[in-house]
């Protein structure tokens, strides 16, 4: 499958929406609630009697849904933290959690506060959208919807987490930050980086909802690795947002 047999193949099944009403940031939290609280259980659910997993970051964030176009069923979920340059109280979760995993000789984060800078954050897949070989016959049922996937979305499920980091990517670029970070499993680094979005290491792997290090990117790392096969969906993906980011 070439590139722009790859980016029509996905955006005829799925579609990127910004998350800029009360209304979609709670559908965002929904999804976030069944996969970290219910699911994983990385979160107290106990905590969230509404069903929706949120917290002070999403104040200052950009949150995106992915949409199965038939079904219109939300298929996973990513934020972008963008604390203000300016703010003396805003901060990135890593900042808060887990800045001892940076190494300074690396990567020092109190020098770049006076960056723009952000952190993808709190990528959720919804466990339907994740069916291994076997169960592609079984329909489920949700919210009063029966689906049951075809073989053809099938193959585009393992775009599904690479088109979430793509979007939050263009957000990234499409909003100048200089730097963005995350905390990620370093098998998932190098499996993306396959794929030419070149995270590189800041510092050693530690318990963080499992075996997770810190790593960053700038724009021109981002830009200057992709490779032609996500290219065009990346640039697919940014024509969709930019117009929902006013930037049109």
């Amino acid at each position: 499958m070439n590139e722009q047999q790859l980016t029509d193949h996905f955006t005829q099944y799925f579609s990127l929406k910004l998350a800029d009403t009360e209304e979609l940031r709670q559908q965002a939290y929904r999804v976030r609630y069944d996969v970290y609280c219910e699911e994983l259980a990385f979160e107290d659910k106990s905590q969230y009697p509404e069903k929706m997993e949120f917290d002070e970051f999403d104040a200052y964030s950009d949150h995106l849904l992915l949409v199965h176009k038939s079904s219109g069923l939300n298929v996973g979920t990513v934020r972008l933290v963008q604390p203000s340059v300016s703010s003396a109280v805003e901060q990135l979760p890593l900042e808060k959690f887990a800045g001892h995993a940076f190494d300074r000789d690396i990567f020092d984060l109190k020098a770049l506060r006076d960056k723009k800078r952000c952190e993808v954050s709190r990528l959720a897949v919804s466990k339907h959208f994740r069916r291994r070989s076997g169960e592609q016959s079984v329909p489920f049922t949700t919210e009063g919807v029966d689906v049951l996937f075809t073989d053809a979305e099938l193959r585009n499920f393992p775009y599904i987490t690479v088109s979430l980091y793509l979007g939050v990517a263009a957000i990234f670029e499409l909003k100048k930050h200089e730097y963005s970070m995350v905390m990620m499993e370093p098998r998932l680094a190098r499996r993306v980086s396959r794929l030419g979005i070149m995270w590189r290491a800041a510092g050693e792997a530690i318990e963080y909802h499992g075996l997770r290090a810190p790593f960053y990117i700038t724009r021109d790392i981002l830009l200057n690795n992709m490779k032609p096969g996500v290219r065009g969906l990346y640039e697919e993906l940014k024509g969709q947002l930019k117009p929902q980011l006013g930037l049109d």
